[in-house]
C-alpha cells in the first residue's frame, strides 16, 4: 500500500520549483515582474534573485503540512485518508509556487487561467476524500459545529464531497475557456460558493442530528 507521507514526496514536492527555476534562471532578465493584478498583469518589478526566495516558501509551508499529517493520523484512524489530503496540498502549493515563476519568465497571465485549474485539480481531489474523512483537529473543515459533533463532521464532508467535486470541474473548465479578468473573478466565486456553502450548511445542520450510520 503506497504511502503518501514518505519523506520523498516531501522531498520531491519542495526540489521541483527549485528545479524548474534553475532551468529557466539563465535566459530571464534582470529585472523580473514580481507582482500582478486581478487580471495578470504585471504591475511591480524587481530583481530576479527574488524568484529563489519565492521558491524557498515552499519549505516551511511543506514542513508545516506534514506535521499537521502526523499529529491528524490518530491510532485507531486511516492515516491514508489523511496521507492523501496532505499530499494533494503538498502538490498544489508546489505546482502553485512553479505558476508564479512561470509567470515572472512570461512576464505576465492571459488572466488567471493556469491558477484555477490548479485550484480545480485540488478542489476535486479534495471532494473525493473529504466523505471518508474522520473527525480531527487538522484536516477537513473545521468549524465550531463540525468540530463540537461528530454526526455534523460526517454529515458535512459527505455533502461537501460531491460540492468540491463539481466545483473543481466548474474551476477546470474556467481555467480552459476564460480569458483575462473573467478567468480571476470566475474563480474567486466558484471558490467563495462551495467554501460558504459547505460552512452555512454546517451551521444549519439541527443541534438534536444525532449519530447516524
Amino acid at each position: 500500500m503506497y504511502n503518501y507521507n514518505h519523506p520523498i514526496v516531501a522531498i520531491t514536492f519542495i526540489l521541483m520549483p527549485f528545479v524548474y527555476l534553475a532551468t529557466v534562471y539563465g535566459a530571464l532578465p534582470a529585472e523580473i515582474p514580481i507582482h500582478f493584478d486581478w487580471r495578470g498583469i504585471p504591475d511591480a518589478m524587481g530583481p530576479k534573485y527574488l524568484l529563489w526566495l519565492l521558491a524557498g516558501i515552499g519549505i516551511p509551508v511543506i514542513l508545516l503540512i506534514n506535521f499537521g499529517i502526523n499529529r491528524a493520523m490518530d491510532e485507531g484512524e486511516s492515516p491514508l485518508k489523511h496521507q492523501a489530503i496532505g499530499t494533494i496540498t503538498l502538490a498544489f502549493t508546489s505546482l502553485m509556487l512553479c505558476y508564479v515563476i512561470y509567470g515572472a519568465t512570461q512576464g505576465g497571465y492571459n488572466g488567471l487561467g493556469g491558477l484555477s485549474i490548479l485550484f480545480g485539480l485540488m478542489w476535486g481531489a479534495l471532494g473525493n476524500y473529504l466523505p471518508v474523512l474522520k473527525q480531527n483537529a487538522y484536516v477537513g473543515i473545521r468549524v465550531p459545529p463540525t468540530m463540537n459533533s461528530e454526526a455534523k463532521w460526517r454529515k458535512t464532508h459527505r455533502f461537501a464531497g460531491p460540492l468540491f467535486l463539481l466545483g473543481g470541474l466548474a474551476l477546470v473548465v474556467n481555467g480552459l475557456i476564460s480569458k483575462g479578468g473573467t478567468a480571476t473573478v470566475v474563480m474567486l466565486t466558484i471558490l467563495g460558493l462551495t467554501a460558504v456553502t459547505t460552512i452555512v450548511y454546517a451551521y444549519r445542520l439541527p443541534d438534536d442530528e444525532g449519530d447516524f450510520i
